[in-house]
Order: structure tokens, then sequence, then C-alpha cells
């Protein structure tokens, strides 16, 4: 049984060795500073053998862009991964010297396909959610899964959307210190916050708009998310 193994979490049911700041009971439940959740997206971003496989989405995407800090508290830290790609992150989990809790959609009672949706390390505290998603055709389809440690239930979502090609929706951004990583455009970013009146999201728009962003690519990402469709898979009784 490797570390991995060992870090996995089955329903409620926790290895003893693992009840320490890398299990879900140690995952703040409140959120954490922007700065420590972007100090570990740009560690698992910055992991050589995942470059070019997970991309950056959601509320830090422009606050790593611009190095600012967004002042409040994240949640999570959301990676989208091309689905080919979910081995190596499983790899990866698997062979860090510092141990870390898992929960993997392989392993929900719910997910009877025993099809891939993901997984959520618990990484220094931060939780970090590991989605596949593929682009065939324009047709984007991204895979999620919720787990009942972190949100009372498990279930397995899929999203699915088209008219949206590769470079419209990740790509590979220089950062102000010199770094390259992959994450959503700004593009993207914007358009998936576009309908939201979260008090949270509007912090994250208004960077957004200072950084600015290319009209016609926004206005096909927006279309784009405005058409899709999300449905539950499967969940826990």
């Amino acid at each position: 049984m490797n570390q991995h193994d060992e870090q996995r979490l089955d329903g409620a049911c926790i290895s003893p060795d693992s009840c320490n700041d890398e299990s879900p009971a140690g995952a703040s439940r409140g959120g954490v500073a922007c700065a420590q959740a972007k100090s570990v997206a740009l560690r698992v971003l910055g992991e050589e053998s995942l470059a070019g496989k997970v991309f950056l989405m959601g509320g830090l995407v422009p606050w790593i862009v611009s190095g600012q800090d967004s002042g409040r508290l994240h949640g999570d830290v959301d990676l989208a991964v091309r689905a080919k790609d979910m081995p190596a992150v499983r790899a990866w989990l698997a062979g860090r010297e510092t141990r870390v809790a898992v929960l993997d959609s392989l392993d929900l009672p719910c997910n009877v396909a025993h099809a891939d949706y993901g997984l959520c390390a618990i990484i220094d505290g931060v939780p970090v959610s590991f989605c596949p998603f593929t682009i065939d055709d324009g047709a984007l389809c991204q895979r999620s899964a919720a787990f009942t440690q972190l949100e009372g239930f498990d279930a397995l979502f899929e999203a699915c959307a088209s008219g949206i090609a590769m470079g419209d929706f990740v790509e590979r951004r220089v950062l102000p210190n010199g770094g390259a990583v992959g994450m959503a455009t700004l593009e993207t970013c914007r358009a998936a916050k576009a309908s939201s009146d979260r008090e949270k999201d509007a912090v994250d728009i208004a960077e957004l708009d200072r950084l600015g962003y290319d009209s016609a690519r926004f206005a096909r990402m927006t279309t784009a998310f405005e058409r899709m469709n999300v449905i539950c898979v499967a969940h826990s009784a």
C-alpha cells in the first residue's frame, strides 16, 4: 500500500494516522486567506510533472495574475485537469514526501460506473479540487464530485457546453515573477462569474475588469456558458 492509498478516504472512514492537518477535518471550513490559497495553488501549478496538465480556475485567477490580495477568504483551489492526465495527478499525490489526504470520486459508492469525476486533496489545510475535462470538436465536458466530508453529501456532476476552443478556455500565462503556469483565461473566469450576484464574486469581477480582457473572446465564452448544461449524474441516498 502506497502513501496515496493510506491517505485515501473511504466514506467516513479515515485511517488512524491520517487525523492531522492534512485530513478533511484539518481543512478550514470557513475558507483561508488569499495568500495561503495562492501559495498552495502556485505550488501545485509549479510542479514540473503537472505542467501543461492542470489549470487554475475560479476566484484565485485574477489575484495570481495581478499579484494582489483579494482581501477575502477563499474556500478552495479549483483546478481543471485534462482527463487523460488524471493518472499523472494521482501519481504526483502518491509520490509526495508529505502525505496528503485524498477524497477520490473513484471510491464513492454512488459511482457505480467507476468513472473518473476527479478528486479533492487537502494540502496545507486547503481543499484542492482536481476536475477532469475534455474538449472535443468545440464541446467542453467537465466532471466534478462532492464529498460528504466536505459538502455533507456525495454526488457526481457533469457540465457540458459547445462552442469552446481550448485556447479560449485555458492558457499558459506568464506571471509578474516571470514564471508561467496553466490557468483559465481571464475571459473564461469573467464569463463564469458574469451571472453571479454573490458578494465575494463582485471583488473578483472588479479585479478582472481592472486587468482587462479580450471582448471578443469574452463574448464567445459568455455565450457558451449561458448554454451550459449541468447535471447531477449520481448522488448518495
